[in-house]
């Protein structure tokens, strides 16, 4: 992906999201601006190289879908890394509202292991997004 530009990472998955979290989500494409690809180099230096190899896959097909009780405004996106020996997951926070163009902006995007993923399934934060139906 390229960095100095705003990325367009593809086209959220509202169906499923809205389904999910009982949103209203109107279509719309996910973003990464240059200030969130910022954002990931200083505050998750260690996690950029896996973060933007595998965020346009996270914001198209995630795996579990949540929301932070402490970040009303947002959802997070997650997905698992296949990785041999690793239990990495990619989570992006994006935000509820879409801008002015109708995109809805990545505002961070960090990794997870796997017993954080647990704990916040367990803690009904984060849901399979596989098993929610229509």
């Amino acid at each position: 992906m390229a960095r100095g530009k705003t990325i367009v990472l593809g086209l959220l998955p509202v169906d499923v999201i809205n389904r999910t979290l009982g949103t209203e989500l109107e279509a719309g494409e996910a973003i990464l601006t240059v200030r969130a690809q910022d954002h990931i180099a200083e505050d998750h230096p260690e996690d950029r190289n896996l973060v933007m190899a595998n965020l346009q896959a996270v914001i198209t097909n995630p795996t579990y879908i949540g929301q932070s009780p402490h970040h009303g405004a947002a959802f997070e996106l997650v997905r698992r890394v296949i990785l041999p020996g690793t239990d990495k997951h990619v989570l992006a926070a994006v935000h509820l509202i879409p801008n002015a163009s109708g995109s809805y902006s990545v505002h961070s995007a960090y990794v997870i292991n796997q017993a954080k993923v647990d704990r916040r399934i367990a803690r009904g934060r984060l849901f399979n997004a596989k098993n929610k139906g229509p």
